[in-house]
């Protein structure tokens, strides 16, 4: 073994850093299958959930793999008049914590559903009623999620930050503001810190497909800007294996 001559410093290597996992954010219009192809990596599969919406999805998964483990884990946060949105907001987060340190610990697969009420969530403990978009100060709000999403990179898990879409405003033709299409909600820095980012687009059998955005850190670039379509439903382990061609199946199993 070569002397490391930089003190303080970590040699690299090629087995630190080539890790067959999936680390991304998808975004779709409700009904395109985000949730479902991200319960489709490999288990145990850790959910956390705020949406309480997870009966089909998670039914469906455990009937196409009835010897998986699913875990879930959902938090009531309805924000309410009269109530301590901020300190309510703070305990959920701090509970939040501390079982995601647990999950990316035991879990092959962890998937926040949806990312975007995540990070409301986060704003609501830092600032309470306060907390709206347009606000500019969220340095350290952003610090704290920048953790939960560079937590899971220490490990070997996969993890999907499921996020709604939302308008997108700007000023029309005619000079007044306006929708200008749709795009992700949520986090804004999340594109950048992830690995992948997809799209999901489809209502059912047969129309589901993912369209690959940007791609970095492991994995395939050849497939950044495409859009892939495996048939009539696109599944996890189609598109891992897309990703790293050179990996075995039962990786992804």
């Amino acid at each position: 073994m070569a002397k490391n001559d930089w003190p303080g410093f970590k040699v690299a290597t090629i087995e630190d850093y080539e890790k067959h996992r999936l680390i991304g954010a998808s975004f779709g219009e409700p009904g395109s299958r985000k949730t479902s192809f991200w319960l489709e990596g490999p288990g145990p599969v850790a959910v956390f959930s705020l949406d309480q919406g997870l009966e089909g999805t998670v039914n469906r998964e455990l009937r196409r793999s009835p010897h998986k483990k699913i875990v879930v884990k959902e938090y009531e946060w309805y924000p309410q008049k009269n109530v301590d949105l901020q300190q309510e907001a703070k305990d959920i987060v701090e509970q939040f914590m501390e079982d995601y340190e647990f999950a990316i610990s035991h879990a092959r697969t962890v998937v926040l559903d949806k990312e975007n009420q995540f990070w409301q969530l986060f704003r609501y403990a830092q600032f309470g009623p306060d907390a709206t978009d347009d606000m500019k100060n969220y340095d350290e709000v952003n610090q704290k999620f920048r953790r939960v999403v560079n937590m899971g990179k220490a490990t070997d898990i996969n993890i999907g930050f499921i996020d709604d879409m939302k308008d997108r405003w700007g000023t029309t033709k005619t000079g007044r503001q306006g929708p200008m299409g749709r795009m992700r909600a949520g986090f804004k820095e999340l594109d950048g810190l992830v690995h992948l980012t997809l799209e999901h687009s489809g209502h059912g059998q047969g129309d589901w497909s993912i369209r690959v955005g940007k791609i970095r850190g492991p994995g395939n670039p050849i497939l950044a800007d495409t859009e892939l379509d495996f048939g009539a439903c696109p599944t996890f382990k189609d598109f891992a294996m897309a990703m790293f061609p050179d990996s075995q199946e039962e990786v992804w199993d």
